[in-house]
């Protein structure tokens, strides 16, 4: 299994993810099957209590909200956090679609209604294989649902990318662009925040290039043109502030 995994956009901007490693998803898998357990025991109490006044009733229910919470738990969890479940937001780790983009409802479906498939012939054996040998360490589900574990990086404070001397606050504070921003894609973002860690270290040609390439890329996906009086890499910076959400 490779430790990460490339993406290249029509556009020619190339982004790049560091793949979860096996131990570290069977870890966070660990603390949401802990997470799973207390909610059953929660439930359980509480209709037990509830059993005085509602008989088998409470017995009934108890079953399907265990039922649910078994079968939703990484599903919902999974379409409404970026791909984190409680356990993968621990270790560091989020689901995304294999095209660099948020998952949707029905790939977090289907990851993970074939977890039974996964868990065969028990503790994830079949799945823990399938990732072994799959170039992109995607077990079944992942495969049916077009999806990829990779590990989340850490965003760096803005004031280190665009101190707030350099900021251009009228493009920065403008509600339409802002809006836009939110459209950029998890794969496009540590593109951003990591060519702008990186370029002081870079020669000017290839500077002046990476940034070309990466604004007109977001200039496109986006639709936010670029200020007359910005150059590439002011446009990238401040659009990268932004994403970061304003934090010094």
């Amino acid at each position: 299994m490779k430790e990460t995994f490339e993406l290249r956009t029509p556009e020619n901007v190339e982004f790049s993810f560091d793949l979860g490693g096996i131990l570290s998803r069977a870890l966070a898998w660990v603390l949401d099957s802990i997470v799973i357990v207390a909610l059953i025991l929660l439930i359980g109490i509480v209709c037990s209590i509830a059993g005085l006044a509602l008989g088998d009733l409470a017995v009934a229910l108890m079953f399907l909200f265990a039922f649910a919470v078994q079968w939703f738990y990484f599903v919902v969890l999974e379409w409404r956090m970026d791909g984190q479940t409680l356990g993968k937001r621990a270790l560091g780790l989020r689901v995304i679609d294999e095209h660099g983009v948020r998952i949707g409802f029905l790939q977090a479906a289907v990851r993970n209604l074939l977890r039974i498939v996964d868990f065969l012939p028990g503790v994830y054996l079949t799945g823990a294989l399938a990732a072994l040998v799959d170039g992109k360490g995607r077990r079944l589900g992942d495969l049916a649902a077009g999806t990829l574990v990779v590990r989340t990086r850490r965003a760096p404070m803005p004031s280190v990318i665009v101190p707030p001397k350099e900021r251009y606050n009228s493009f920065i504070e403008d509600a339409a662009v802002r809006v836009a921003a939110r459209r950029i894609r998890a794969a496009e973002r540590d593109a951003m925040v990591s060519l702008a860690l990186r370029r002081d270290q870079l020669a000017l040609p290839v500077r002046l290039q990476l940034f070309e390439r990466l604004a007109r890329h977001l200039e496109a996906a986006l639709a936010v043109e670029k200020p007359p009086f910005f150059s590439d890499e002011k446009y990238v910076l401040n659009l990268t502030a932004i994403v970061l959400g304003g934090r010094e």
